[in-house]
C-alpha cells in the first residue's frame, strides 16, 4: 500500500458498516490528509467514531431506571414491524379509525372521556395550546412562576408557549402561589387558560404554597376558563399495587386519574416515564377538546407510529389486567434489596478484578421524583485500577453502561434485566 487508494483505505480496517459509508468516509479523509500513516490513523478514528454513535442495545447498570440518555423506560417490545390493522377495520373490511382500541382501553384506565396520542409530551402541550387558541379563542396562558420549567435538551416552557402565539401570564412567586393570584389574572384576562405544570426534575421545599387542581377548577369555573394539567411523568399504576409492594415514595405524586377526577379539562403526560412504555405524549380529558386536537391540521405531523401505538396498547393492557409487575419499570421498582444482593454476589464471586460490594442507591430518573433514593447494593471498582475500563465496556458488542461516582465505577443491577447478568459477569471477567 505504497500509494493508498480509496478502496485500499476502506480495506485497511474491517468493520460491519455498509461499504458505501466507509467509502464516503475514506474520500473525506483523502481530502484532508495525504500522508499514508496519517490516512490510516484518521480513517480508523473516523470509522470508530461512527461505530460508537450507531444506535445499539446497551445494558443499563447506572441504577437510573428512566435514564434519558439511554431511552428512558425499558420495554419488552414485541412488535416486529409487520403489517397491522392500524387504520383498517377488520369487521367492515374498510379504512378504520387509528388507535380506536388503544383509546378505548386508555379511557377505561384513566377514567377519561377521550384520549389522543402524539410523539412526545412537548408535542402534547404545543398541540393542546395551539388547538385551544384556534377553537376556544384562548389568547393567554396563566401559570405559576414556580412551575415555569426547563427540562433536559433545553426544553423551556416559555418558548413552547411563545411558539403558539399565546401570551404568557406569570402569577405568584417561585415558592408561593395563592388562589387569589389566579383569580386576579383571570379577571384581567377573560380568554386565558390556566396551566398547571408538574415540577418533574426539581423540587421546592420550605415555605411553599401552591394551588391544587381541585381548587383551580373552582376558580376557573367562576370565570369560564379551562384548566389543563401537564402532569409530566404519568403515574397511573393502581394504588393497591403500590401498597402491596410497599412502594411509599409515590405518596405525594398525583395520579393521572386523580387529576381528571379533580376537574382538569385536559391532562397530558409522557409514555416513557412512570407509564413505563415507549416515547409518546398522551392527552386525555374532555371529549370535545380532544376531538378538536385530533382534527387539527398539525395533529397528523405529530402522531405516533404503529410500533408506539402497539406498545402503548400492550402496556395499557397490563395495567388493566393488574399485571403491573410485568412492566419493566415496575419490575425494577419491586425488586427487593435481598434479590439484588443475591445477583450482585453471583457476579462478584467470579470476578478477578479488585472490587467491593457496597450499599448505595438507585434513582428514578427521566425528570421524575428527583428526591427519591432507592436502597440498592452495587459492585464498585476504583477507576485507578484501569483508566480504560469505561471505554472497554462501551466497545463491547452489547455495551455496558455503569455510573461513576467518587472515583469508582459503579454497577447497579436495579436498572438491568436478570437475563443480562451473565453478559455482565463475562464482560467483567474478560476485561
Amino acid at each position: 500500500m505504497e500509494n493508498l487508494s480509496v478502496n485500499a483505505l476502506v480495506d485497511s480496517y474491517q468493520n460491519h458498516l455498509p461499504r458505501e459509508i466507509c467509502t464516503n468516509v475514506a474520500k473525506d479523509i483523502f481530502e484532508q490528509f495525504s500522508d499514508k500513516e496519517t490516512l490510516l490513523k484518521e480513517y480508523k478514528l473516523a470509522i470508530d467514531n461512527l461505530l460508537i454513535s450507531e444506535q445499539l442495545k446497551v445494558i443499563n447498570c447506572t441504577g437510573t431506571l428512566l435514564h434519558t440518555n439511554l431511552g428512558r423506560a425499558q420495554t419488552n417490545v414485541t412488535f416486529e414491524g409487520h403489517a397491522s390493522n392500524i387504520e383498517f377495520d377488520l369487521g367492515k373490511q374498510t379504512r378504520g379509525n387509528r388507535s380506536s382500541y388503544l383509546s378505548y382501553s386508555m379511557n377505561l384506565l384513566l377514567g377519561s372521556e377521550a384520549v389522543c396520542f402524539v410523539n412526545n409530551n412537548a408535542s402534547s402541550l404545543f398541540l393542546t395550546l395551539h388547538s385551544l387558541k384556534k377553537t376556544q379563542q384562548v389568547d393567554a396562558v396563566i401559570i405559576s412562576r414556580g412551575e415555569i420549567v426547563e427540562i433536559g435538551g433545553s426544553y423551556r416552557l416559555p418558548e413552547i408557549i411563545a411558539e403558539t402565539g399565546l401570551k404568557l401570564i406569570e402569577v405568584g412567586t417561585t415558592n408561593k402561589t395563592h388562589k387569589k393570584d389566579y383569580s386576579t389574572a383571570l379577571k384581567g384576562n377573560p380568554h386565558a387558560v390556566v396551566l398547571k405544570v408538574y415540577r418533574s426534575n426539581f423540587s421546592i421545599s420550605g415555605f411553599v404554597e401552591e394551588v391544587s387542581i381541585k381548587e383551580l377548577k373552582i376558580i376557573a369555573k367562576e370565570y369560564g376558563a379551562l384548566v389543563i394539567h401537564d402532569i409530566g411523568s404519568g403515574l397511573v399504576v393502581d394504588k393497591k399495587f403500590l401498597e402491596k409492594n410497599k412502594i411509599s415514595f409515590f405518596s405525594n405524586e398525583q395520579h393521572v386519574q386523580d387529576s381528571l377526577l379533580d376537574g382538569a379539562d385536559l391532562v397530558m403526560f409522557s409514555g416513557d416515564k412512570l407509564f413505563g412504555s415507549l416515547q409518546a405524549g398522551i392527552i386525555a380529558g374532555n371529549e370535545e377538546l380532544v376531538t378538536n386536537i385530533k382534527e387539527s391540521p398539525l395533529f397528523r405531523t405529530y402522531r405516533c407510529s404503529p410500533i408506539v401505538n402497539y406498545e402503548l396498547q400492550k402496556t395499557t393492557g397490563l395495567y388493566l389486567s393488574k399485571k403491573e409487575g410485568s412492566i419493566p419499570l415496575w419490575h425494577f421498582l419491586t425488586l427487593s434489596y435481598e434479590e439484588l444482593l443475591n445477583r450482585i454476589k453471583k457476579i462478584s464471586g467470579v470476578l478477578d478484578i479488585k472490587h467491593t460490594v457496597e450499599e448505595s442507591y438507585s434513582l428514578i430518573g427521566g425528570g421524575s421524583m428527583p428526591d427519591v433514593k432507592i436502597p440498592s447494593p452495587v459492585i464498585a471498582i476504583h477507576t485507578s485500577i484501569d483508566t480504560n475500563l469505561i471505554s472497554k465496556l462501551a466497545s463491547l458488542d452489547i455495551p455496558i453502561i455503569p455510573r461513576i461516582k467518587d472515583e469508582k465505577i459503579i454497577f447497579d443491577l436495579r436498572s438491568s434485566f436478570e437475563i443480562d447478568d451473565e453478559l455482565i459477569s463475562n464482560a467483567l471477567k474478560n476485561l
